[in-house]
């Protein structure tokens, strides 16, 4: 589990009050604090050194991550901290609960991650100036406010549902919500939707939703990653001229909060 890098160990991050941990004080030390918790253990950068390894059975199918639900908000509303939190607009979004399970699942919305709003901001401010003179973004050509960037929608989601949608999305168990549906009693025998109940009693005869993931699954290696994405548009009228040739890279320094564009020499 140790690496050379790992050759000096700490009882914390903090590089100030942390106390070093010997190797031979490791082996008598225990796994967990008394509340349960594990006792974490920091090399000299400060991340953390595993000192367990998971074990499975060679039959265990690795699982995918999901989203917690439990604090998704924050992803899509101002900072409670944020200076311009009184006027900017939180981002729609809607949760999907996965196999009945309450706070884990995947997530869309109608927007970017509240993160982003900043540096896209920063970006078409840089974008709508001259190279020649960045603190002149008043050029002649410029007739609107058009931003160049802006975001359309984001989602996280496992990439494995990529894998078990079938064709296209009407074989997608979790785009339909069979499942939890089912589970939440969404289908009642005396309702209009008691047909849906019935066709669903009848796949389910055949073979069981997991059963039949686990099938799509088998014999070929899948990711099981879980993705984070941001969907954005591009308007290269809203861009200046001079920056529309993909010549000008864009970086923003995550200490000054400044973007900085220079021109790639071809």
């Amino acid at each position: 589990m140790f690496t050379a890098d790992d050759a000096v160990l700490y009882d914390s991050p903090d590089p100030y009050t942390r106390e070093e941990i010997t190797r031979e004080a490791l082996t008598e030390l225990p796994m967990l604090h008394d509340n349960e918790e594990e006792r974490r253990i920091f090399n000299a950068a400060g991340f953390v050194v595993p000192r367990r390894v998971p074990r499975f059975t060679p039959e265990t199918v690795p699982f995918g991550g999901l989203v917690d639900f439990t604090r998704i908000h924050e992803m899509y509303a101002p900072a409670n901290d944020d200076d311009d939190g009184d006027v900017a607009q939180s981002t729609a979004f809607s949760v999907y609960p996965q196999a009945g399970l309450l706070t884990c699942g995947h997530v869309t919305a109608k927007g970017l991650m509240y993160p982003f709003h900043k540096f896209i901001e920063h970006l078409n401010q840089s974008l709508k100036q001259s190279p020649e003179d960045d603190n002149n973004p008043n050029d002649d050509w410029i007739t609107n406010d058009r931003p160049g960037v802006f975001g359309l929608a984001s989602q996280m989601y496992n990439a494995m549902m990529h894998n078990t949608r079938g064709n296209s999305t009407q074989h997608h168990g979790v785009v339909l919500g069979n499942v939890t549906a089912a589970l939440a009693s969404y289908w009642t025998e005396k309702t209009p939707y008691g047909g849906k109940a019935q066709k669903f009693v009848r796949q389910c005869d055949k073979k069981l939703p997991h059963d039949e993931y686990i099938h799509k699954i088998r014999d070929r290696p899948i990711s099981r990653d879980l993705r984070v994405e941001n969907v954005i548009a591009i308007t290269m009228s809203a861009i200046h001229p001079a920056k529309r040739t993909g010549r000008y890279c864009h970086f923003m320094s995550a200490k000054s909060e400044h973007l900085y564009d220079f021109q790639v020499p071809f």
